[in-house]
């Protein structure tokens, strides 16, 4: 959608506050208020909001949203519960989870944020090691682990722990009125002030991973808080200055990625706002019912376009996305728009990092922790730029030291100073006792030999009172000095050979590894995957193994209860998948220590050509998952079980799981899509005559098509399966009607050099006197700039009277009609003029009524005209104006956000009536023509306040006429992508008249409005208007068809009565069909699809050509009422 996304530098200058003086989180709420009241705080995408489609959260907003939080967890701030700890246990909209967070602060609240993907018994754990007995959830989201928690705290031995069930404030409880609250809208009570906490005091628990058992509660301080703040990225955020322009730069941050719950979202969602005083951007919040709605899951490609709807110009991201982003050619070229990209949590691979540097992609990485924020710089000194692995810590806040290395590798300590606050304190007394006599002094000569000390740290670390020892954390993270560069590190291992993946999980090999080592049929096993999005492990067979002489696949299930045993000890991010095993060759051995112990390592080098293939294959469908049998056959039903069966194999889950259910609620996350996508791709390759279907499936397969069902609908519809005979029969029929007009296309030079000179243009337009047709004469008869002279060429020699008819119906100025400049002609003019230099070919013959051969006579009509073109004696551009209906058949991709490509496609998408068939026919006919056309998919079209005329025989007109009489009118999910008239004209000289031209642009409204809000203004219009009898019902699609059906078995003895007052019993199939697809939009969540039963179009070529069609306004309110006061002038 081509929205104008909001301008940042019209944003009110910001008053920053003062990173140097101590604050509370409240405090900075209060401060905002004061100094920055309108200045944006949150931005995310909103189709509902005009000319940006970007709704923004003000400072003002979110901290009334805080205090509205505050007094709904705590109504009497007096009561005797400060420092009470409150765990947050939710799957909630990233805004509302944000206000709570800072509302618990508010009331003087600690708030402890739990990861969802925590097990019972962790959860429990941490409530335990935190002394909280109160818990914010979100109960119809989390049902299913609200449950189990339950169950599993009343199971315990002895008294069971007391903990008292939630749920959180909603989104209409805080935002009330979402994204237009300013400071004078009233209603609003804030919470009072409490008495500060001591600084040194917890503010907040934030948990750890768990990688190496339950997670642990780590408490950050106000003090901590404010630390993390002073880091460098916040200032250098705060103070960008673009490296394009070399001036300072307003940033947006995009961190709507990051889980609310996450360490890493403290920071990018709460600290970098607040304390420095910058936006950052967010998905849309979607819970208006919690006992119903689902939030937003971030995707690749949501990501980016809500990066663009909201001017994100940079972005903080976990490897994951990037991973996928760097091998699409598109979203590379998207990330090169941002001022930087920030990798953090994890590893990259370096082959994908340095083709996103080489795009011209402002790679960065940051270094950073739950227990001690980000601690290295984001800017690059002046050559450093393309050293997007290597990292420079700050100079003057952190305290670095080596530990236990030489000059250029080894482990990182970050000491505690004033200026930074790591939330743990866990060096080892003898290490605490040799950086306190190091900095006393004592080991000055070893400090010559040995490099502990990172060159340039200048913050002197604190003193344990009690010990009189050095504090400080030790990361178990291992670091490599540049050889050139002293002054930049990377990160190159785990001291304890923890794996970090590319999502910035962890997994723990040994434990797993002694699980599966169990096996008589192991003699070694070894789990790799640092870097990678997943494990996978090597495992050697004993000779027991051997000797069974089994194939690869017995192999494998064989072993499998071992490795499953080892998954139900990990994390879900640790699991190990069957496509992830690698057996070792006999001829090579794990590697091994004359003990016999395995040296991992060494192992994993000696197959790091299978372990890159594997992943390889992960990444881009190479491969098969051979030990996986494909359907036995490819029916949706078929498919659908088998899919299910897939579904519990990769998770472990006895969960049913219905085909409509979505796959990421029921418990897939990206890994298992991972594999599913992996194991369709297999099953396809290992079916013959599939193999090429293998390129179809991509990363965005599972994420797209969600359910059970739509993801059969998808395989089935993308191999090439058998094809109903009658679907054939119009295939046939359509290539036949190709191949006779085409005849003799090829024939003939077509000359290269154009008669007309830029800016003025002859045209020749038929169908003038239709609908669109009008406003095409009317707005070529306008454009002086560009349009010499018009010939209307009609069927009807009474065409000028005609066409003032029309004119006045639509409302456009019959006065235009005057000039000099039109010249009419019939349709039997022979010869055509020779002086046309564009044709508009628009005359087609509108009856649904007629198969393919009932359009052969317009078939016919277009071949002549495109023999004229090419009789003439220079170029002439030739433009048709086909319709949405050229790709009906398209509907079963419906809703997965594949849109018809502006491409000639199958004829098989076409199939269905006449009249779209034939439409297509034409499209393939100007493809073999070989003169420079372009053919227009054009959607719905509607009046608009400018020009407010819709036929009230349109299928829209004849719902609200029905409606009238039956007192009901339908709502749908979903939107529409309705389009007005004078538009669509605008969009099509754009494109005739444009520098280049494309084959085939789909013409749909850019920025598509809600079916219920259409129809809700609709509704209020023709109450106002005085037209209902009573009040309208809006009732859901399906039961206003069902009251149809019954009026039209009541009317059938009627005749033509019952047609006149309820004309929807005429189109009563059409509707039908409509009601079908309304409910599977509903049953798979379709609120952002097309509505109904159209079908979803991609736009890129319009939104390239037009300026009309990008700056297209959405439908409103007043087109609604426009359009209604049209009907009632006809009669309604």
């Amino acid at each position: 959608m081509a929205f104008q996304p909001p301008n940042l530098s019209l944003q009110p200058p910001a008053v920053h506050p003062d990173l140097d003086t101590w604050c509370h989180f409240p405090d900075l709420v209060h401060f905002h208020w004061s100094h920055n009241p309108t200045r944006t705080m949150y931005a995310y995408p909103d189709d509902s909001v005009p000319v940006t489609g970007c709704a923004e959260i003000s400072y003002t907003e979110f901290g009334r949203a805080a205090h509205r939080a505050a007094w709904a967890i705590r109504p009497d701030p007096h009561d005797s519960r400060d420092g009470e700890v409150v765990a947050l246990l939710a799957q909630s909209d990233t805004l509302v989870y944000q206000a709570v967070t800072i509302g618990m602060m508010t009331a003087n609240l600690v708030p402890l944020d739990i990861s969802p993907r925590n097990s019972p018994a962790a959860i429990l754990n941490l409530l335990q090691k935190t002394g909280c007995h109160r818990l914010l959830v979100t109960q119809h989201t989390l049902k299913d682990l609200i449950d189990s928690l339950r169950s599993f705290i009343a199971s315990q031995e002895g008294e069971p722990y007391q903990v008292a069930f939630e749920e959180i404030p909603s989104l209409s409880q805080t935002f009330p009125h979402l994204a237009k609250e300013t400071p004078s809208t009233p209603g609003f009570t804030p919470y009072p002030t409490l008495e500060k906490p001591d600084f040194h005091s917890t503010a907040i628990y934030i948990h750890s991973s768990g990688s190496t058992g339950f997670p642990k509660p780590i408490p950050l301080t106000h003090r901590g808080v404010w630390s993390y703040a002073n880091l460098p990225p916040l200032r250098e955020h705060r103070d960008h200055v673009s490296l394009s322009t070399g001036k300072k730069t307003e940033i947006r941050l995009g961190g709507l990625a990051i889980p609310a719950f996450h360490a890493l979202a403290l920071i990018l969602q709460l600290i970098h706002p607040m304390f420095g005083g910058f936006s950052g951007s967010l998905l849309k919040p979607t819970v208006v019912d919690p006992t119903r709605d689902l939030p937003s899951m971030p995707t690749p490609e949501n990501t980016l376009d809500a990066f663009e709807r909201t001017s994100t110009n940079a972005t903080m991201i976990f490897p994951t996305f990037l991973q996928i982003w760097s091998k699409e050619p598109q979203s590379v070229k998207r990330l090169a728009k941002l001022e930087y990209v920030v990798l953090t949590g994890g590893p990259l691979d370096v082959e994908s990092g340095d083709a996103l540097v080489r795009e011209g992609v402002k790679l960065r990485t940051i270094y950073g922790g739950t227990e001690f924020g980000q601690v290295n710089h984001l800017r690059a000194r002046p050559g450093d730029e393309e050293e997007w692995q290597w990292m420079e810590f700050n100079e003057s806040r952190v305290g670095v030291r080596w530990l236990d290395a030489g000059a250029n590798r080894g482990e990182i300590v970050l000491l505690h100073t004033e200026t930074h606050m790591p939330a743990i304190s866990n060096l080892p007394e003898d290490v605490a006792k040799k950086f306190t006599d190091e900095m006393n002094g004592v080991l000055e000569a070893k400090k010559q030999e040995v490099d502990f000390w990172v060159k340039g740290i200048k913050p002197i670390p604190m003193v344990d009172t009690k010990t009189g020892l050095i504090k400080g954390y030790s990361t178990s993270d291992v670091w490599e000095r540049h050889p050139t560069k002293p002054w930049l590190f990377k990160l190159v291992g785990r001291v304890d050979d923890v794996l970090i993946h590319s999502s910035g999980e962890k997994t723990v090999p040994g434990p797993m590894e002694k699980i599966v080592m169990e096996s008589p049929l192991i003699k070694g096993a070894v789990i790799f995957g640092h870097g990678r999005a997943q494990p996978g492990i090597l495992v050697e067979p004993s000779a027991s193994a051997l000797s069974q002489e089994m194939s690869l696949g017995e192999f494998r299930n064989a072993i499998w209860p071992h490795i499953d045993a080892a998954n139900a000890i990990a994390p879900a991010f640790s699991r190990i998948y069957k496509e992830m095993i690698i057996v070792t060759e006999e001829r090579l051995p794990l590697a091994r220590t004359p003990k016999d112990t395995v040296i991992r390592k060494m192992s994993i080098k000696q197959y790091e050509g299978e372990i890159d293939t594997l992943y390889e294959t992960i990444e881009t469908n190479s491969g098969g998952s051979g030990s996986i049998e494909p359907p036995s056959s490819w029916d949706i039903p078929t498919v659908e079980a088998w899919i299910v069966d897939q579904a519990h194999d990769i998770t472990s889950s006895s969960n049913p799981l219905s085909p409509t259910e979505d796959l990421f609620d029921w418990g897939f996350d990206s890994l298992s899509a991972t594999i599913l996508r992996l194991r369709i791709a297999g099953a396809l390759k290992a079916t013959k005559g599939k193999e090429a279907v293998v390129a179809k499936v991509n990363q965005n397969t599972i994420y797209v098509h969600h359910t059970v069902n739509m993801l059969a609908q998808f395989v089935c519809g993308t191999q090439d399966g058998p094809i109903e005979t009658e679907e054939e029969e119009h295939i046939r029929k359509m290539e036949e009607m190709i191949e006779k007009y085409s005849a003799g296309l090829e024939d003939g030079d077509i000359p290269m050099k154009s008669q007309k000179g830029e800016g003025q243009h002859t045209v020749l337009l038929t169908g003038s006197t239709g609908s669109l047709g009008s406003h095409i004469l009317f707005d070529l008869i306008r454009d002086t700039t560009r349009v010499n002279k018009i010939y209307a060429l009609n069927r009807s020699p009474s065409a000028p009277e005609k066409q003032k008819e029309k004119f006045a119906d639509k409302g456009l100025d019959a006065g235009v009609l005057k000039t000099n400049r039109v010249v009419y002609l019939t349709q039997n003019q022979d010869p055509l003029p020779s002086d046309i230099d564009v044709v508009i070919h628009n005359a087609w013959k509108l009856d649904f009524n007629f198969g393919l051969e009932g359009f052969e006579g317009s078939v016919k009509d277009l071949r002549g005209l495109i023999d004229h073109v090419k009789s003439l004696n220079h170029n002439a551009r030739f433009l048709f104006t086909g319709s949405i209906s050229a790709a009906h058949a398209w509907k079963g991709r419906k809703g997965c956000g594949e849109g018809f490509p502006e491409k000639t496609m199958e004829a098989k998408y076409a199939v269905g009536g006449g009249y779209g068939e034939a439409k297509y026919v034409c499209e393939r006919i100007l493809d073999n023509s070989g003169i420079e056309a372009t053919s227009f998919r054009i959607g719905q079209i509607t009046g608009s306040k400018e020009s407010p005329a819709w036929s009230e025989t349109d299928w829209v007109p004849i719902i609200v006429k029905s409606s009238l009489e039956m007192g009901v009118i339908p709502d749908a999910a979903g939107v529409v992508s309705w389009i007005p008239s004078h538009i669509v004209s605008s969009t099509i000289l754009d494109i005739a008249f444009a520098d280049r031209h494309e084959p085939a642009v789909n013409i749909v409204h850019p920025r598509p409005v809600k079916w219920t809000e259409v129809m809700k203004e609709i509704k209020e219009a023709l109450e106002d208007f005085g037209v209902a009898k009573s009040e309208l019902k809006v009732v859901p699609y399906k039961e206003w068809f069902s009251i149809l059906e019954k009026k039209a078995e009541a009317g059938a003895s009627s005749g033509a009565k019952a047609f006149e007052k309820i004309p929807a019993i005429k189109l009563l199939h059409f509707y039908r069909g409509q009601a079908v697809a309304d409910e599977a939009n509903r049953l798979n969540n379709g609120d952002s699809v097309e509505a109904v039963d159209l079908q979803e179009l991609t736009i890129e070529n319009a939104r390239k050509l037009s300026k009309a069609f990008r700056d297209a306004p959405p439908v409103g309110r007043e087109d609604v009422r426009a359009w209604v006061k049209y009907w009632v002038s006809k009669g309604f």
